[in-house]
């Protein structure tokens, strides 16, 4: 019993030791490196702006909120357009760039913190004859449509893989903007709160603005460069320490306007005492009535778009729910009667999640959920779907995929796709994935029938010793 004693004791103070090893190395790190230089790029308010050499903006007083209690003095450092800032990041003329979307190609210079925001990607437009509108707008929307975004923004490639788009890349948002007015470009597409904030300061007759509902890339990241590794694990420590308080707290400060038109209440109460005419004065009373009017029903309108989208996307990740893609499975099976052909849908379970989730936690289980569904996404066209189907588990439908051998080839892509190496905060980890393959209506002629054969052809995947792909029974 002494030994025990004595052997669980000794282990203790060994993990113990490493422990504060590990936190004298950050700390060490930290006091050599007490300079850190924050890039920021031009025309990118309210989340982040220069003032008499002052980081302003959302992720500035964010990025204060994180630091605050650490040994670092913060230099911001103005860096240009948007693509001149990750090529300062690249070659570590800055040691930060705040608001950043994960890509495989970033992720070759750039450490990336966990999550700290999120925000949605809009579209801007001038002639509502452009996009069929409903209160929001889709990526299929876009298509046919000459769109103008900042470069070298993560959904950039996203967009040219639209079929029949032209998209045109601008260094600025003066630039873009200034196109739309010239009729040079039919959308305008950049995040919903640089678009707001560009309307209020430079108002755009006739412009409509709309939500983009499923572009990947609004999970917001700070970058940091890639061979200062202590520094990422410092700030995801201060990014845990937020409270909703205090983000709920930054969000109104940075974000707290609404979406209108027309004068504000103070605007029309000092035209009205200029003025001093009773004609005037009811002509203002019936515009303040409309203005109010039309706020309500935009809110109105922004509430239950929010509730569909709720309804019909996974809260974690963005991606369609069962809901949304049982809808999308009964349209391509009535579309598939109509024209007379096949199309393919897979089961997908991620090998070794479980493992990961159990030893690290469920916070980074669920940004490794993130980032799979993002390479899924990636890899696939903008008409096929996929879903979140529960846990680690996704399914994907391939609508225009009428033949075995093409959807083998996409399932086997994608097997090598997702087994590549997630850096996840500071862990480098690795998952697989078990496909089955499932064909309408070669294998079912209704939705249980094509998941149910796609769910025992990923098990067959599974017993033949995972990461790999099977095509179900006939």
């Amino acid at each position: 019993m002494k030994n025990v004693k004595f052997w669980l004791s000794t282990i203790a103070c060994f993990w113990l030791s490493l422990v504060h090893a590990a936190t004298l190395d950050t700390d060490e790190w930290l006091a050599q490196h007490n300079t850190v230089r924050v890039g920021v790029p031009t025309n990118l308010m309210p989340l982040i702006g220069i003032e008499s050499g002052d980081g302003i903006g959302f992720d500035a007083d964010m990025l204060r909120l994180i630091t605050q209690k650490l040994p670092l003095t913060i230099k911001w450092q103005d860096c240009g357009s948007w693509s001149r800032c990750l090529k300062a990041l690249e070659q570590r003329e800055i040691d930060i760039l705040p608001s950043m979307s994960y890509s495989e190609d970033r992720s070759r210079y750039t450490s990336f913190t966990q999550r700290y925001w999120s925000m949605p990607w809009a579209v801007l437009y001038r002639n509502k004859e452009t996009l069929n509108a409903r209160g929001s707008v889709n990526v299929g929307d876009l298509r046919g449509q000459r769109l103008g975004i900042i470069q070298d923004y993560s959904v950039v490639s996203l967009l040219r893989n639209q079929r029949g788009t032209e998209v045109i890349e601008y260094d600025n948002i003066e630039q873009a903007t200034k196109a739309l007015k010239e009729n040079q470009i039919n959308v305008y597409v950049d995040s919903l709160p640089i678009l707001v904030y560009e309307l209020q300061n430079h108002p755009i007759t006739h412009a409509n603005l709309e939500v983009l509902d499923d572009a990947p890339g609004q999970d917001l990241f700070f970058g940091v460069r890639s061979d200062w590794q202590p520094l990422v694990v410092t700030l995801n420590r201060g990014i845990d320490n937020i409270t909703q308080s205090q983000q709920n707290q930054l969000r109104n400060k940075w974000y707290g306007y609404e979406l209108q038109t027309g004068w504000s209440d103070e605007e029309l109460i000092q035209v009205a005492l200029k003025v001093g005419s009773g004609v005037v004065l009811v002509f203002l009373f019936i515009a303040f009535r409309n203005s109010r009017l039309r706020r309500e029903v935009k809110l109105r309108k922004d509430a239950e778009k929010r509730i569909r989208y709720v309804a019909t996307h996974d809260e974690l990740t963005g991606l369609p729910n069962r809901k949304l893609l049982s809808d999308r499975l009964e349209q391509a099976m009535l579309q598939a009667e109509r024209s007379n052909k096949a199309f393919a849908i897979m089961f997908l379970d991620l090998d070794g999640f479980k493992q990961i989730n159990d030893k690290y936690g469920h916070e980074v289980g669920d940004e490794l959920l993130i980032h799979a569904s993002q390479r899924m996404q990636s890899m696939l066209r903008r008409s096929d779907t996929v879903c979140r189907y529960g846990g680690d588990e996704f399914v994907i439908l391939l609508p225009t995929t009428p033949t075995t051998s093409a959807a083998l080839a996409v399932a086997r892509k994608l097997v090598v796709h997702i087994a590549r190496p997630y850096q996840i905060g500071t862990h480098m980890l690795e998952v697989s994935t078990s496909i089955g393959v499932s064909l309408f209506p070669q294998h079912g002629s209704d939705e249980n029938a094509l998941l149910r054969a796609a769910d025992k052809a990923m098990y067959a995947a599974k017993d033949a010793g995972k990461n790999d792909v099977r095509l179900a029974a006939p």
